[in-house]
């Protein structure tokens, strides 16, 4: 796929799908197959495996590339999908998107580096290195969580690179998102990272979301998109406002732990987070049930 065909089909709902974990905190790939196509059977329009939420992290660089591989022999052409190949070291992201690339992702995704005392000009190098070496599209994950963040303009400037598709804007101001549409949409496509600003993203002339929520609710995150796109707007600010819920689950205790415990609650194989996150007691179990009843995703 060039960069200009994912453009194109960077719209509409991306799963960041998380990383099942066996009991031993192994990773386990029949489950992550599993969910991607309980995924896409629910409507979904893209795949991103291996995020910060998906525990990178704590996740070997062969662990990685395997997770690339299961992934994408899972979603076999159905959708696009992404691997997030984000790493401190310039070169340790370029082994990870030719990886990504042999096992047949269709782009990738990678914040800034995340080193300390690093100014904007290397980070410019970083895309630049990163974009000589591409073989696949890139997709820039801007997110204020890693301590590097980069403004609208800055982004419309990386945007020019011939092998950036476009940016997940993780920033949670959509006054950031506006800016971002204004000034780099005319070459790459801007999709919302935020959960919390979904529709108003979408109404702000967004392309698309990117939801971590949407591994235990993507049919109800597809739902949302398609009353927007038909103009139902009463429908989806109903639905949008009925979550509230569980997006106060996520300030409460905290993703992936959280998003793990709401996916084996909807039938979906999550299984234990790695250190330093915590899995979840069952009191806290018990409190997520009652969130996605109240919410109407348990019924």
């Amino acid at each position: 796929m060039t960069p200009s065909e994912l453009r194109s089909r960077l719209k509409g709902i991306y799963v960041l799908a998380v990383t099942p974990m066996n009991e031993d905190l192994s990773f386990n790939p029949s489950a992550l197959q599993s969910n991607i196509d309980r995924f896409i059977e629910a409507g979904v329009h893209g795949i991103v495996v291996g995020g910060t939420y998906a525990e990178y992290p704590s996740l070997t660089i062969g662990e990685r590339k395997e997770l690339f591989s299961a992934a994408a022999e899972a979603t076999a052409g159905r959708v696009p999908l992404l691997c997030c190949t984000a790493a401190s070291g310039t070169y340790e992201a370029i082994e990870l998107g030719k990886a990504a690339k042999e096992a047949g992702a269709d782009g990738v995704m990678v914040t800034p580096p995340y080193v300390s005392e690093v100014k904007p000009k290397d980070i410019a190098y970083h895309f630049e290195k990163l974009d000589k070496a591409a073989e696949i599209p890139i997709l820039i994950y801007n997110s204020a969580s890693i301590g590097v963040h980069l403004s609208p303009e800055e982004l419309a400037e990386l945007g020019k690179l011939p092998n950036v598709a476009g940016v997940k804007q993780g920033a949670v101001d959509l006054h950031a998102l506006v800016r971002t549409v204004a000034y780099a949409s005319r070459d790459i496509s801007v999709m919302c990272g935020s959960d919390g600003l979904a529709l108003g993203a979408l109404a702000s002339g967004l392309d698309g979301v990117t939801s971590t929520n949407s591994n235990f609710m993507a049919a109800e995150f597809v739902a949302l998109y398609d009353e927007f796109r038909r103009g139902e707007n009463k429908k989806a600010l109903e639905r949008y406002y009925r979550w509230q819920p569980v997006r106060e689950l996520a300030r409460k205790y905290g993703q992936p732990a959280m998003v793990k415990a709401a996916m084996e609650l909807v039938g979906l194989s999550a299984g234990p987070v790695r250190a330093p996150f915590r899995t979840l007691d069952a009191e806290a179990r018990a409190d997520i049930e009652r969130s996605l009843r109240q919410a109407g995703i348990l019924r």
